[in-house]
């Protein structure tokens, strides 16, 4: 059977699609040439690659073909240690806190400069923090809740891991509290709801649980998006405790024994220039990210993601380390992507009245000017119809009393304070001051500027439209039908609920251009209930595990923030905190 090495290039051209989407969609236009014999490369007159399926299925891309093993002679130092991880984000860091605590001889190395998180919502069930709350959730009321979560995932997902946040999370998370809780840092539960409660909120598409929690300090305020202090305690924790950190350290190559078929012993690390062995007698943990930044990952395994940019961070090395020694694939694919739009861009948007992770609740118009989808949506969902919309943009618009019509403003976390409809209108009217220092304003820490660039500010319809680049015509005729249908409260094109039907009528008028983006894909490798890395026979491979986003099924069609926080929650703070503890105690 021959393999055809391929590169997400020759992909997407042998495919012969017009765009990611169709690829994504499961549609392969292939050119009308005479096929040659199974397994052997065919192409046109123009030198595309015709593919059939069998060529299709076994051929090999580049990042599946493992580089030559470092020569012995050119490693330099051997570090020995009971247990090591790679990686310094939430999952790594958890873990090695964890095992730490147990008496273990932990080395973390990691090839940032430094411990690194992104956001900051950590969802748990049964925490001291929602007992104080009245936010428990019994076995009886979260079973429909998790079977909703994984129908709409078509059950495309580990549903054991579910079982497991379910059970174990509340006591990983207080342990966590307990370890930050020194260094200044408390926990708050995200207001991720309506009515600031427990119920399984029916906002429409929108379902959400209120079990995020998020941990703020002086100086950190920001409810779900302060997760770097929590790591950089840990980092300090370990270090307090007797583990080794090593940063700016990239792990090239994993140890395995008899031609990779027996334990996975250790790695081989590069810092600065220099090559290192690092032994671990217990295991060695991936806490390395996601594959995001791989365009032939993407391609490969979460091709419906490669529209929408790269928003993500990592490139899937720590991955790739584990496919070369013999690691499968996660069982469910495409992967999930996390995906966001119309949110975090237009500040209020984020915390506001129905729903802190639903998206612009407003009018919305694709690039024609017209309406394309119910705009009551989740960040998980929308990105998609907007997506294949001509330019993959959106045009949000909003006119002057649109902050007022959709107070009150909620808060950022439960038992606090709403917020002031004034100070939303005045953080909305920053992004369209020509004079505003995105780099000294707190309301807009980390707001990408460019945003700013496309917001227009109008006397007129007219003048709106034709400063965002709209056609007027089509546009002047889509307000007025969306007007009329806030006046009578029924919304004929796509049935938005009526308490979200605000009109468009008051000057000044307000638009912004949009287009979504990746945060991350979730799911990698092979793993099972005790996070144990296995190949494609589901056999654990000995001494390899996985915690993080290297945890593979735990999402089904995409990352939907039905459980705001689940995956720093579960598969970085609940899995790495089991697994620290069970790894040095030999009970995983």
């Amino acid at each position: 059977m021959t393999s055809t090495n391929m590169d997400r290039r020759s992909f997407l051209k042998g495919a012969g699609v017009a765009g990611a989407a169709a690829m994504a969609a499961g549609t392969l236009g292939l050119a009308g040439c005479a096929p040659k014999g199974q397994g052997e490369l065919s192409s046109t007159g123009e030198g595309e690659l015709i593919l059939d399926a069998e060529k299709f299925t076994n051929a090999k891309w580049s990042f599946e073909i493992p580089p030559e093993p470092i020569d012995e002679s050119e490693i330099t130092e051997t570090v020995d240690c009971e247990i090591l991880v790679i990686g310094a984000g939430v999952g790594g860091l958890v873990t090695a806190t964890s095992a730490v605590e147990e008496g273990a001889d932990v080395v973390l190395i990691a090839s940032s400069d430094g411990p690194v998180s992104r956001g900051g919502s950590n969802a748990a069930f049964n925490t001291r923090l929602t007992h104080e709350l009245g936010m428990d959730y019994t076995r009886e009321e979260i079973e429909p809740i998790f079977q909703d979560i994984f129908a709409a995932n078509s059950f495309r997902l580990d549903q054991d891991k579910w079982w497991l946040v379910y059970d174990e999370s509340g006591n990983a998370m207080n342990w966590l509290m307990d370890k930050v809780e020194p260094y200044g840092i408390t926990a708050v539960i995200e207001n991720n709801q309506q009515d600031g409660g427990k119920n399984w909120w029916d906002g429409g598409p929108l379902k959400t649980l209120n079990v995020s929690h998020s941990f703020v300090a002086e100086g950190a305020q920001a409810a779900g998006a302060s997760q770097q202090i929590v790591v950089e305690a840990l980092a300090e924790e370990i270090q307090k405790g007797g583990g080794r950190i090593f940063y700016n350290t990239t792990a090239v190559q994993l140890d395995r024994e008899n031609d990779n078929t027996g334990r996975v012993t250790g790695c081989v690390a590069k810092a600065d220039g220099k090559y290192t062995r690092y032994n671990a007698s217990k295991g060695v943990v991936l806490a390395t990210g996601d594959f995001s930044q791989d365009k032939d990952m993407v391609a490969k395994y979460c091709p419906i993601a490669l529209p929408f940019g790269n928003g993500g961070v990592y490139d899937g090395s720590g991955l790739k380390l584990a496919l070369w020694i013999g690691a499968a694939w996660q069982k469910y694919t495409p992967n999930a992507p996390m995906l966001a739009t119309m949110g975090d861009e237009v500040l209020p948007c984020r915390w506001w009245a129905e729903g802190a992770l639903t998206t612009f609740p407003g009018l919305l118009v694709n690039n024609k000017g017209v309406r394309y989808s119910n705009e009551n949506c989740t960040y998980g969902y929308m990105p998609y119809p907007q997506r294949v919309q001509p330019d993959g943009c959106a045009f949000l618009i909003w006119d002057a009393n649109w902050v007022e019509a959709s107070a009150p403003w909620q808060g950022d976390r439960i038992g606090g304070e709403p917020r002031d409809t004034q100070e939303v209108k005045d953080a909305i009217e920053l992004l369209f001051d020509p004079n505003t220092d995105w780099t000294t304003t707190d309301e807009y820490a980390g707001f990408d500027a460019t945003m700013a660039e496309t917001a227009v500010k109008a006397d007129t319809l007219e003048e709106l439209a034709d400063g965002l680049g709209l056609p007027r015509e089509a546009f002047l005729a889509q307000v007025e039908r969306y007007n009329g249908y806030c006046e009578t409260g029924l919304d004929d094109e796509f049935h938005k609920d009526k308490r979200f039907l605000l009109p468009v009528k008051q000057p000044p008028f307000y638009g912004i251009r949009n287009e979504p983006y990746t945060l991350c894909i979730t799911g990698g490798l092979n793993t099972d209930i005790q996070m144990h890395v296995c190949d494609a026979n589901n056999d654990p491979i000995p001494g390899l595990y996985g915690v993080g986003t290297v945890v593979g099924d735990m999402y089904g069609d995409v990352y939907d923030y039905h459980v705001p926080g689940i995956n720093l929650g579960g598969p970085c703070t609940t899995f790495g905190y089991l697994l620290g503890k069970n790894l040095h105690n030999d009970t995983w």
